[in-house]
């Protein structure tokens, strides 16, 4: 095998990502076993990739430097276990283990791809083109999985108790929202890049497939992913039609096709999971957002005048739980255990699931769900900023670049590959299960390392 093979099966392993999600659900559900598939497989492209950067520091710097944060990292993670063995009483092991195992994954696979972009980009392999395609493939994959699922009526159940919403044959809902939203505008990219013609839009069809899975799953996040990426669309081009003078076939299908259909997405919005969820959620909370007058008979007082009620005002505690669906009281009680907690924890965390106690029979340690919250909780003040140093500062190159070349860059590709990266940051900050679950982080890796190696940004 030539090397540039080799390092092109490191980037094609984004197509198999929910081929192995499936694998994972049937594992779990099949032989109720935590050590699925998908964690063998994972595990071994993160070592994979580990032994590569190794292999690559013996003649690259840049590599080199990387390697020399890993071991940093090992170094914060191991004083975090040394001092919390000595605090938490008591210390689940493997589950801490488990936990910096999904949190270290991010920043391997990440390094990792730099040094192959990298490598490839030497090469003259179009990094962008088939980023793109792999990604779309995924995507393609995912959808049809959707929908095969729902016609088949086997589609796995997304919520357990009054809300309503289907993930196919993929056992984690969160997981596979987060991966879809991350993915759908890559799909819009392609589309719009073969689209030579508002009555031919077949390369659409891909988009479509993977939103109506994104409807199905009930969530705000699926339901956030589908408009905000339509409005980047129809934004961006009206954009480029009016104050750009782009008045090209590409730009003016894109326009037509985007609007019509966030027309439709906001006809069929009554019909979908996420709008009578969201109704089960005001019950829940005691909230009626249209209020409840016109149902009922009007009341009058002693002298025949109407008794007109105020309705209750929306509590900002009511606002934060629609969007953060109860994740907010998770971060009160772990910000008064951290407030309250020793020195040595805040400096260096209070590890997975801050300070726990026994959990009850049947119940597990829980996170926040919120992945910057968790990461800051769990690693502390020093562990959480040399643990997020990569990500923020490659994060500020490209915003920087970007902003600085504007003009150049204004095109459908870094408007919807920017879109795709702040849906996993907002997703990340509000629902977490990106940057702590492998299966979601492997695609934020792949378009934060991409971008900055076509623009030539890692340079040491």
């Amino acid at each position: 095998m030539n090397q540039t093979k080799f390092l092109i099966y490191f980037i094609a392993f984004l197509v198999l990502q929910p081929v192995i999600d499936v694998l994972t659900a049937g594992s779990k559900l099949l032989l109720g076993s935590n050590i699925t598939i998908g964690v063998m497989l994972r595990f071994a492209y993160m070592g994979t990739m580990g032994l590569f950067l190794l292999w690559m520091a013996r003649s690259n710097k840049l590599a080199r430097g990387y390697i020399l944060y890993l071991v940093g990292l090992g170094v914060i993670i191991g004083i975090n276990i040394f001092l919390n063995m000595g605090i938490k009483d008591p210390y689940y092991l493997f589950q801490e283990l488990k936990f910096f195992n999904k949190v270290v994954y991010f920043h391997i696979v990440f390094l990792g791809f730099m040094i192959v972009y990298k490598q490839l980009q030497a090469r003259d392999w179009d990094i962008e083109k088939h980023t793109t395609k792999y990604m779309w493939l995924a995507g393609f994959i995912i959808g049809a999985v959707f929908i095969v699922a729902q016609v088949t009526g086997t589609s796995l159940s997304n919520y357990a108790h009054s809300k309503v919403g289907y993930s196919g044959w993929f056992y984690a809902g969160n997981e596979i929202g987060a991966i879809m939203a991350i993915i759908l505008p890559i799909l819009a990219l392609y589309a719009i890049k073969r689209t030579t013609n508002a009555k031919k839009p077949w390369f659409w069809i891909p988009f479509v497939m993977l939103s109506l899975g994104m409807l199905a799953l009930g969530t705000k996040v699926g339901y956030g992913g589908i408009l905000v990426v339509l409005l980047s669309v129809l934004i961006g081009s009206i954009i480029m039609y009016v104050f750009m003078k782009l008045k090209t076939q590409q730009v003016k299908s894109s326009l037509i096709i985007s609007f019509g259909l966030i027309v439709l997405l906001a006809a069929a919005t009554p019909f979908t999971p996420v709008f009578g969820n969201m109704y089960a959620h005001f019950d829940i909370l005691n909230i009626s957002p249209f209020g409840d007058s016109e149902n009922e008979e009007p009341q009058f007082d002693e002298n025949g005048e109407e008794i007109i009620e105020e309705e209750p005002e929306i509590t900002d505690e009511q606002i934060q739980n629609l969007i953060f669906s109860s994740r907010e009281k998770y971060e009160k009680e772990f910000n008064a255990d951290f407030n309250s907690s020793p020195i040595t924890q805040k400096l260096f965390g209070m590890g997975f699931a801050g300070n726990y106690e026994e959990p009850e029979l049947g119940k597990d340690l829980k996170m926040i769900e919120m992945d910057f919250h968790d990461l800051f909780y769990s690693f502390g003040w020093i562990g959480f900023f040399y643990l997020m140093a990569p990500f923020f500062w490659y994060t500020g190159k490209f915003l920087l670049h970007f902003v600085r070349n504007i003009k150049t860059h204004f095109t459908y590709l870094y408007i919807l590959y920017g879109v795709a990266f702040l849906l996993a940051v907002g997703i990340a900050y509000t629902a977490g299960h990106v940057l702590t679950a492998p299966a979601v982080s492997i695609y934020i890796a792949a378009i934060l390392a991409m971008l900055n190696v076509r623009e030539k940004l890692i340079d040491l």
